[in-house]
């Protein structure tokens, strides 16, 4: 199995088109891992998590699509997530794999989508859009299956744009049994939170370091994490057993609200005494399945 990190930006995608700060000038330059698109990852042609706005430039530059695409994991409803308008444009296709498209989300996530699917002037029937697309509400701290993953929904405290709506963070079962719990958007986890996750432990951990070096960031913080915070996320995941030595660690959802680039951030984490790579877009993570 190929898994691949389609995007590894956040919401502005990296370096900001609005922007002319020292960072996103430096980006501009740098070229390379610096350029950010918005993320989402692929654990193979048939499963997916999030699908940004980015995704025509994703498919197109790293020479693949999304014919095959049959399960959709989302995070949460924010844009740079979840794009209804760009999934939609499977309606639009002269040829598709004749099959439904199977998208999983929180319960207000869903309840959300529905109304902004219908507020196109798309009809939406029950769970499904003439049978191009079946919806899967989900709840927190459940289990469930999406093709051949097993799903855990991990709540995070980053809100999103529906009422209620937290983040999922996915704990991910795959075929061959390892473990990957993909964390984006997070924020510190609450107490119960973390008592859930004790007893797990995971082969592969993707978590975002939205904010970098951020200067004067709270610790502990809500919503997103930076470098300090993603630090402290894996010493409590090493507390609870969730991650041990074996396990493969990745910062993602990187934004420009910080100072560094890509080399300069690895070379923080280096320095660290953690083993983080930072991600890119298209680094492949290669698992024998």
């Amino acid at each position: 199995m190929n898994m691949i990190f389609l995007g590894t930006g956040a919401a502005e995608g990296s370096p900001s088109y609005y922007c002319r700060c020292t960072l996103c000038t430096r980006i501009r330059a740098a070229g390379g891992k610096d350029i950010r698109s918005r993320s989402s990852f692929r654990i193979d042609g048939q499963h997916q998590i999030d699908f940004s706005p980015d995704i025509f430039h994703q498919m197109v530059t790293l020479g693949l699509d999304t014919y095959d695409l049959e399960h959709l994991l989302i995070t949460h409803t924010h844009k740079d997530h979840f794009d209804i308008a760009e999934i939609m444009s499977k309606m639009s296709r002269i040829e598709h794999n004749g099959k439904p498209m199977h998208i999983y989300l929180s319960a207000p996530a869903a309840e959300w989508a529905v109304n902004l699917i219908e507020a196109y002037g798309l009809k939406w029937e029950g769970t499904q859009r003439s049978k191009a697309f079946v919806m899967h509400p989900l709840h927190y701290y459940e289990s469930y299956e999406a093709g051949r993953l097993q799903l855990v929904t991990v709540p995070s405290s980053h809100r999103a744009s529906a009422k209620n709506e937290l983040a999922i963070n996915y704990l991910i079962t795959l075929p061959n049994g390892k473990k990957l719990l993909y964390a984006s958007d997070t924020g510190w986890y609450t107490e119960e939170t973390w008592r859930f996750l004790e007893g797990y432990t995971v082969d592969f951990l993707i978590m975002e370091c939205t904010f970098g070096n951020r200067e004067g960031y709270p610790l502990y913080a809500e919503s997103h994490l930076d470098i300090p915070n993603y630090l402290l996320m894996l010493e409590r995941m090493r507390e609870i057993g969730l991650i041990r030595e074996h396990t493969q660690v990745w910062a993602t959802h990187i934004n420009t609200a910080h100072h560094l680039l890509h080399d300069e951030m690895q070379q923080v984490f280096d320095q660290s005494g953690h083993r983080v790579t930072v991600a890119y877009d298209g680094l492949s993570i290669q698992d024998k399945l």
